[in-house]
């Protein structure tokens, strides 16, 4: 085998190596509280339901969901680099002050905390899609609240995952 040919050979072996053990064409995480974390069934919440959209259209991708229910943003930003882990292409954040307010926390010190996320991310090269405002949009639409009256019902939960949807790409 000439030297050329085992180069191509070795690179060959190399993608078939790196196809196997990440077979998703792209990662990506959903962060943020129970906005994410959802209270529904797993199967249920919008990140479940997104990945399933996306893998109708044909993109093999797998969506970690990184919600934690009750969690302020300095507990987010906090647990980032664990949460997120590398070769993260995109995260979905999900999150606002809520819980920091209802701790006592500052709000602005949650808006600071939001940045900072979205900062850390970014120097990850980590592309990131902040969604609360499409959350928020979606919850305020007829029969997508739960019965708590806080977190999106099954039905919300379908509408949200249709929101995003075109949003990751």
């Amino acid at each position: 085998m000439t030297r050329s040919s085992f180069r191509i050979f070795a690179l060959a072996v190399a993608a078939i190596v790196i196809a196997a053990v990440n077979p998703a064409s792209a990662q990506i995480v959903a962060l943020g509280h129970s906005a994410v974390h959802g209270n529904v069934a797993e199967s249920e919440m919008w990140p479940a339901v997104l990945e399933g959209l996306l893998r109708a259209r044909g993109t093999q991708v797998h969506i970690a969901n990184a919600g934690v229910w009750g969690e302020t943003t300095e507990a987010t930003l906090a647990r980032t680099p664990s949460a997120v882990p590398a070769g993260t292409k995109l995260v979905i954040l999900c999150d606002n002050p809520a819980n920091d307010v209802r701790h006592n926390m500052s709000p602005i010190k949650a808006m600071e905390n939001i940045a900072a996320i979205k900062s850390q991310l970014k120097a990850r090269g980590i592309r990131v899609v902040d969604v609360w405002g499409t959350y928020m949009s979606v919850w305020r639409q007829p029969g997508s609240v739960g019965p708590d009256g806080r977190h999106l019902s099954v039905e919300g939960n379908k509408k949200m995952a249709a929101a995003v949807v075109g949003m990751v790409r």
